[in-house]
């Protein structure tokens, strides 16, 4: 009976979690420094655009980002050739997963667990259990074995099915209890400054990001992480115990080993040299007013738009947040002490997700090929989540929203071939055509992102008007209206599109 009652929808752990989080929002937007007016119905920029009919077309791969003034890996020389933006590198980003194979550390004096594992990519859990230690107490000259990617699954692997078998064959003489709340515990961080207190933001959401963050690395995400609940995370959480039942907490209702194995909520991350290629080189507005005391930012014109030669993001805000799949108004709220975030060597705390790399994001192939014996398919549940199946098992459920009232589909539909890094062209109101078309160049903050998935009626050949896409709004993208068809955040069709062959049936359900 115990074992049904923790099976079911939601652990007791997590319905917990999920009333604490709903205070959280109100909070979080009450701090955030950058004030933004109240949503609009309608993309920025985009009033009368949604309206007219759009093109979309591929660009050229070479005109992909913007023009910098120093080479994308380097910045000031340094003496023996090393840059300054390598030495900022080198010095402050760990490694965010184990090394390839086992390794050897010898305590040094002023090493710990904890030091140790920061600089090697595993977590102090990992440490303990393969040097068999009873205690985190270590001694110089002592040799700690720093578990390579083989010796770390393995570590999962056997933690799982232990898990597993508890929950199949409980010991009968132990006594039935309630589960207890999950225990809260300082995050794992790779950190710059091991010791580096964490903002009360962060620290407050700490439990619901590892769960966000993990679910996310699973392929059932939620869009932008924020640490709070809602119908979305909720949505992912359910469609990850369908599919995997027992495996986000264990029996007690604590973290499962898969989960502690992430290595907790957050890490740092360092902007370089080489991030400038995506930011625009002119933040902000001279536009720009003020209110309060705080920066207002005013929504970009059509016209600003449609004079942009590349799509970039606006600020490293924003780069940052899309790249650890994370909402900016959080980002800036568990960064209270970024100054600048628009220059290389910012230090960002983010989710600890796998990050979404607009650099190789599009690398070629992007489509699979179909493989027989595991056949994909597709479906859509009421415009809301876009779900992937390899034979029976699910292996992805992603959110996606319409970009325009009404859009819809019935039946089945099929997926066609990609066009990667799509710019869009119109020639403005059919009643009165432009000569010369308005453009919308490729970039992240185009309004279709950075793929657009064709799409086809079954037995019809011809792709239709709207497609499969990313966005430039991932944060408000069931909220407002824009151009395209059926969107997704970029990090998630980045994703989706290298899972799905052309050919995948795409039902309506």
């Amino acid at each position: 009976m115990m074992l049904n009652l923790l099976s079911s929808k939601f652990t007791w752990v997590h319905c917990v979690l999920r009333v604490l989080a709903g205070c959280l929002p109100g909070m979080l937007m009450a701090q955030v420094e950058t004030v933004k007016p109240a949503i609009p119905t309608i993309e920025p920029g985009l009033d009368l655009a949604v309206k007219w009919h759009w093109q979309v077309e591929p660009s050229d791969a070479a005109a992909w980002g913007l023009p910098v003034d120093v080479p994308v890996e380097a910045s000031v020389a340094k003496p023996g050739g090393q840059t300054a933006s390598e030495t900022v590198a080198k010095a402050r980003v760990a490694p965010q997963g184990p090394p390839a194979t086992m390794i050897e550390h010898v305590v040094a004096k002023g090493d710990s667990l904890t030091k140790i594992a920061h600089a090697n990519g595993v977590t102090v859990d990992q440490l303990r259990i393969f040097n068999e230690l009873k205690n985190d107490r270590i001694i110089i000259g002592q040799v700690v074995k720093v578990p390579g990617e083989s010796d770390v699954k393995a570590m999962v692997d056997a933690a799982v099915a232990a898990e597993k078998a508890a929950a199949k064959d409980p010991p009968k003489a132990k006594p039935k209890k309630a589960p207890t709340p999950m225990k809260e515990e300082a995050p794992v961080l790779i950190a710059t400054k091991p010791h580096r207190a964490l903002p009360p933001a962060a620290w407050g959401a700490a439990s619901l990001v590892l769960i966000q963050a993990f679910l996310d690395r699973q392929g059932f995400t939620i869009g932008p992480i924020d640490g709070t609940a809602g119908p979305v995370y909720d949505a992912a959480y359910k469609a990850f115990e369908k599919a995997h039942p027992g495996e986000l907490h264990t029996p007690e209702g604590q973290p499962s080993a898969a989960m502690k194995a992430i290595g907790g909520p957050y890490v740092e991350y360092v902007l370089t040299a080489a991030d400038m290629r995506w930011i625009s080189p002119h933040p902000g507005s001279a536009a720009a007013g003020k209110k309060k005391g705080k920066v207002v930012e005013p929504p970009p014109t059509f016209e600003e738009l449609t004079h942009e030669t590349f799509m970039s993001y606006r600020s490293g805000w924003e780069f940052v947040a899309e790249r650890f799949h994370a909402a900016e108004s959080f980002l800036r709220h568990i960064n209270p002490g970024i100054k600048n975030a628009n220059v290389p060597g910012a230090v960002f705390l983010v989710p600890n997700v796998l990050p979404f790399e607009i650099e190789n994001a599009l690398a070629e192939p992007l489509q699979p090929a179909a493989d027989p014996a595991a056949p994909i398919s597709a479906s859509m549940l009421g415009v809301s989540r876009l779900i992937i199946r390899r034979g029976d098992a699910v292996i992805a459920s992603m959110p996606v929203s319409a970009a325009r009232p009404g859009l819809h589909g019935r039946k089945t539909w099929k997926i066609l071939d990609v066009v990667a890094r799509p710019r869009l062209s119109s020639s403005g109101d059919p009643a009165a055509p432009m000569a010369v078309p308005h453009r919308l160049s490729a970039g992240p903050n185009n309004p279709v992102g950075i793929v657009w998935i064709n799409l086809a009626k079954s037995g019809d050949p011809k792709p239709l008007p709207y497609g499969l896409h990313g966005t430039s709004i991932p944060g408000t993208m069931t909220k407002q209206e824009s151009i395209g068809g059926f969107r997704m955040t970029n990090w998630d069709i980045a994703r989706a599109v290298r899972l799905l062959p052309a050919g995948t049936e795409l039902k309506w359900e």
